[in-house]
């Protein structure tokens, strides 16, 4: 694994870092690894190329087999895309919490999880990520939030646009803790728990229920309380639950199942 080096030339350490383990990495798996160190180490963003593929084998010193296995795998994560011909190659991109909603629905469908466990963990974070917006008090957070109620407000019979700007809300919510984690977690717990992949609709008056919580919540937000902020988005959390127990009871005891969220 010697003699990788970035585009100045000076020599770049990727050997993984010393972890206990019961047995030994894949090849491909330390090369993935490496070729991530790689990237985070020369400050490459999305969309820049990698080097060509036999460039990479030298630099790893690996066969093409386990090369396209590495890259392969970093495809699927969302860390690479591969583009074939003359003028094609690996380039780095943007893995985002869709991929980490396939991960976890992955493993709750081995599991045996219900729809009702992922709401249930929303319950119990978004509460807390509310109470950390307010106490961070961010202007930036406070003004994304408004302009998204206004938002749905104005377009509260486009149901595209209500849930976007839905999952919108959720998101800046959990960004808005400070918490990349927390950022990362809700938005791909949301991506599972919309229920449109199930057959939950979400009818006008529902519709307008949501926009009242969410102005509620981005109120208390801006009025930098954490005491109310949390309890404005329990309530919201609350009554979605209990939205979902009387008109979709039947969906709250479905199995998730990967191939619904991003897995096939």
């Amino acid at each position: 694994m010697a003699g990788v080096r970035d585009r100045d030339g000076r020599r770049l350490d990727v050997t993984p870092r010393s972890v206990t383990r019961s047995r030994p990495q894949k090849t491909a798996t330390i090369v993935a690894a490496g070729i991530v160190d790689r990237i985070t180490a020369e400050g490459l963003g999305e969309g820049d190329p990698l080097p060509p593929e036999r460039v990479l084998m030298e630099d790893f010193n690996v066969g093409r087999g386990t090369m396209r296995e590495a890259l392969r795998y970093l495809e699927l994560q969302g860390v690479l895309t591969i583009k074939t011909g003359p003028k094609g190659g690996p380039a780095v991109a943007a893995p985002d919490s869709r991929h980490l909603a396939s991960t976890f629905a992955l493993l709750m469908q081995f599991a045996g999880t219900e729809f009702r466990s992922v709401i249930e963990a929303r319950q119990g974070l978004e509460p807390v990520t509310a109470r950390l917006a307010a106490s961070a008090d961010d202007a930036h957070t406070v003004e994304a939030l408004q302009e998204s109620v206004e938002r749905m407000g104005a377009n509260l019979s486009d149901w595209d646009t209500f849930l976007d700007e839905n999952r919108q809300f959720h998101d800046l919510i959990a960004w808005g803790s400070g918490n990349p984690i927390f950022g990362y977690l809700i938005n791909s717990l949301h991506w599972i728990t919309d229920g449109t992949v199930l057959g939950i609709d979400y009818p006008l008056r529902f519709r307008k229920a949501v926009l009242e919580a969410h102005q509620a919540i981005a109120d208390a937000v801006a009025a930098a309380d954490p005491e109310a902020s949390e309890a404005a988005m329990k309530a919201h959390m609350d009554d979605t639950l209990t939205y979902f127990e009387k008109r979709y009871s039947n969906v709250l005891t479905h199995k998730l199942s990967w191939e619904h969220f991003g897995g096939a």
